[in-house]
């Protein structure tokens, strides 16, 4: 199989599989009352036709915070709206270019953040996940050397989360220290650590912030989405400036069919609309793989995708990629996750959960076929 340089081009090969499991997009198929949803789109464009912008981005921001516990942010006077949390990180990343400022930036992470970032020339340094355990965390941030500090909270692939006495504490470091804090929070809804005010403990603090929210991880859309990139004061103008040069607004139509899916979820309830799948996708597939070469990397997960070790080495994620393709299967390989040190990823893949769980139960009866396979041949192979 070609090697390729990002992991979007692996979920390219995936999307063009029988079993999709490779990128982190929500496919888990549409509720009951989500296809109730589904079939009033005309009443919704026409709707969208009839209402001014600035309420539906009003609205829209309104009922996704509150279903987020953000409370304080449902009227944050510094947010703009993008087609994508990428576009988000862009506009970010082109801040941090043109006031020449560096990051230490989480690993591992989905790689586009690197990539991003290194595209506008902006120096980062890696820091590990366990440089934030409750035992290294004042540590790390006593001797970050860097401008900024860049997390994923939760973290794609591994469902790293910091708590919130945790997250305040890098709050008040980055505050007492001059460091620009930058959270990317658009797998949120997954973790249940991430339902407290989070926008009133920055706000409180006066610290330098962005932070990048997104829906395209959670609601099956069709990859029809929003991102909020909400700024700090001091931060908010500059970052304005950019986004005017590249957006005037985002779809009105999407806003409110996203604000039809949000006000879904509040009546329904986040364990029933979203978790519920997640889990009875993640059972099933660690049922499959168990006592097999992977293993999965914690015990508590709880975001929409499985990060699992393999554990013989003798082969690599691009050799079990390229094996999956033969049973239609498209996963990520970990490599591009360590994006400072690919090797390390080597020994992972990743697998997305938020499917439709009749279609992942296919897919997972062609990852045991798979499984099969790779353990007739390790047989042979002692023989």
């Amino acid at each position: 199989m070609t090697k390729f340089n990002n992991l979007t081009r692996y979920e390219s090969v995936g999307l063009n599989q029988d079993f999709n499991l490779a990128d982190g997009h929500a496919h888990q198929g549409q509720s009951e009352t989500q296809k109730k949803i589904i079939s009033e789109l005309s009443n919704i464009f026409y709707n969208s036709e009839l209402t001014k912008q600035k309420a539906l981005e009003e609205e829209f921001q309104n009922e996704f915070f509150k279903l987020a516990e953000q409370f304080s942010a449902t009227n944050h006077p510094r947010t703009m709206l993008c087609y994508s949390a990428s576009l988000s990180t862009d506009l970010i990343a082109t801040y941090l270019q043109k006031n020449k400022l560096s990051v230490s930036l989480l690993q591992p992470c989905f790689d586009n953040l690197a990539t991003i970032l290194k595209r506008r020339d902006v120096h980062l340094v890696p820091v590990a996940e366990d440089r934030f355990t409750p035992s290294n965390i004042l540590h790390t941030l006593d001797n970050m050397t860097t401008d900024a500090l860049f997390l994923t909270l939760p973290n794609n692939p591994t469902g790293f989360m910091l708590s919130q006495d945790e997250v305040k504490t890098v709050i008040k470091h980055c505050k007492e220290n001059d460091k620009l804090l930058i959270i990317d929070c658009t797998f949120r809804f997954y973790h249940q650590d991430s339902f407290w005010d989070q926008y009133e403990a920055l706000e409180d603090s006066g610290v330098s912030y962005f932070m990048v929210e997104d829906t395209g991880k959670t609601w099956p859309t069709q990859d029809l989405k929003c991102s909020i990139l909400a700024a700090s004061e001091d931060l908010y103008e500059g970052i304005l400036e950019l986004h005017n040069d590249i957006l005037l607004n985002v779809s009105p139509f999407i806003l409110n069919l996203l604000i039809e899916y949000i006000k879904d979820a509040q009546k329904v309830g986040i364990s029933s609309s979203l978790w519920k799948v997640i889990e009875e996708n993640r059972t099933y597939l660690r049922n499959v793989i168990k006592d097999s070469i992977f293993v999965p990397h914690s015990d508590d997960t709880m975001i929409s995708v499985e990060w699992l070790n393999i554990a013989d080495p003798s082969i690599n994620s691009l050799h079990v990629l390229e094996s999956m393709l033969e049973f239609g299967l498209g996963v990520l390989p970990g490599d591009h996750f360590h994006w400072a040190n690919p090797e390390v990823g080597e020994r992972y893949i990743r697998i997305a959960l938020a499917r439709d769980p009749k279609m992942f139960r296919k897919s997972c009866d062609a990852l045991s076929r798979y499984i099969e396979l790779s353990n007739l041949k390790m047989k042979e192979e002692v023989r």
